[in-house]
């Protein structure tokens, strides 16, 4: 086990204290006592705290993490990186190598054709592909206008299969997936006169307003992600004109955009995430995911302070070009930094920061599953 006193001495002298004062024990002793008070600590069930909580580590890890990772927001790094985006916004002929917006056409389909085409596809854009072999729902619409006619909908729910089955999305969550066309045509003909496009008006162009109206209820297949989808293309295709609280349709935050985040520094940690096993919680993970959202919204709202500048209408319409231009592109995981857009803006020491993971949900297979008691065993099952 010469491994192992090392790395307790290690542990020892990141804490301020010195190696000699190890207990005299044999490295095999030192191991068993090390295992023990970890496992009791991190998985082990203890009966205090009642059925909330696996373990005093999960309960000390919700309660004290974000004091502990001590997430920022540099705003210097932010406007570095907006001052870095806006030639491509302001000339996109000229940087063709950058993508800003899904290679997708409308077509000549109307405007409010084009509200209830994206209503109803952005709620099914979870783990499929909408656009997967060309497939163009604007360009569907002229074939099968009642697949987004919410009226159409109620009275003949069979065209809900249709719909799914064109998209390919009857095996992941099929029956979810019908549910939320369903409860989503509801809403439409009860409260907007079964037109998407008239949600605009309902809540006044507020973005904040109609977000949440789309998310909160949980029924429609809203997420607030979706809901940011369908907010960023209905201002990119000029179809609605935010009067208020644009800055809250934001970013959709995932591994590329929260990796991006991290290696721009507009995203600041203490030190790098901890891996999934030790955030089996997803305290850590909720965390950054939530506060990458805030990091680019800043970045779009210091944006402003270029003189002239192209700032696109909604901190979202960012971040096709983050997700698939840098993040799939040139910012991976071994990344290709000579090759990047940030190359001139990402710190060295924050070069080569990961994202983090989740490792489940409660529920799923993950640690409401990995609970155990001073019996010992349990864990994560696969």
């Amino acid at each position: 086990m010469t491994e192992f006193r090392p790395f307790i001495e290690e542990l020892f002298s990141g804490l301020g204290i010195r190696a000699t004062d190890l207990p005299n024990l044999s490295d095999s002793e030192l191991a068993r006592t090390f295992m023990d008070k970890l496992n009791k600590f991190m998985y082990q069930r203890d009966e205090e705290l009642g059925s909330d909580y696996i373990s005093r580590f999960h309960k000390f890890w919700e309660e004290h993490h974000s004091e502990i990772l001590e997430l920022t927001i540099d705003d210097a790094q932010c406007l570095k990186v907006a001052q870095t985006l806006e030639p491509i916004y302001a000339e996109p002929g000229r940087f063709s190598q950058y993508i800003i917006k899904p290679p997708i056409s409308r077509g000549s389909i109307s405007n409010a054709a084009v509200a209830n085409v994206r209503f109803f596809t952005a709620i099914q854009d979870f783990k499929i592909n909408i656009h997967k072999g060309g497939r163009n729902p604007f360009e569907q619409y002229q074939i099968t206008p009642q697949w987004f006619t919410a009226s159409e909908i109620l009275r003949h729910p069979s065209l809900i299969n249709d719909f799914l089955e064109y998209l390919e999305a009857t095996g992941s969550q099929g029956d979810k997936r019908y549910k939320w066309m369903l409860a989503a045509a509801e809403f439409l003909v009860n409260e907007h006169q079964g037109d998407a496009y008239r949600i605009f008006d309902t809540y006044r162009g507020d973005a904040g307003t109609i977000r949440s109206q789309l998310a909160s209820p949980g029924y429609l297949g809203y997420s607030y992600k979706k809901a940011d989808m369908f907010l960023r293309d209905m201002a990119e295709w000029g179809i609605w004109h935010y009067s208020e609280n644009a800055h809250l349709v934001d970013v959709a935050s995932d591994t590329n955009t929260m990796r991006i985040a991290l290696r721009t520094s507009v995203l600041c940690i203490k030190f790098p995430l901890i891996a999934s096993y030790l955030d089996v919680y997803c305290y850590q993970y909720s965390a950054v995911d939530n506060e990458t959202a805030k990091a680019w919204r800043r970045t779009w709202e210091l944006w402003s302070n270029i003189p002239g500048n192209h700032r696109p209408p909604t901190p979202a319409s960012m971040d096709y070009l983050l997700y698939y231009s840098i993040g799939k592109g040139v910012c991976r995981p071994t990344p290709k930094c000579e090759a990047c857009l940030f190359n001139d803006v990402c710190p060295d020491e924050t070069r080569h920061l990961n994202p983090p993971k989740s490792i489940s949900q409660k529920g799923a297979t993950g640690w409401d599953s990995g609970a155990t008691n001073r019996g010992g065993g349990g864990g994560i099952m696969s």
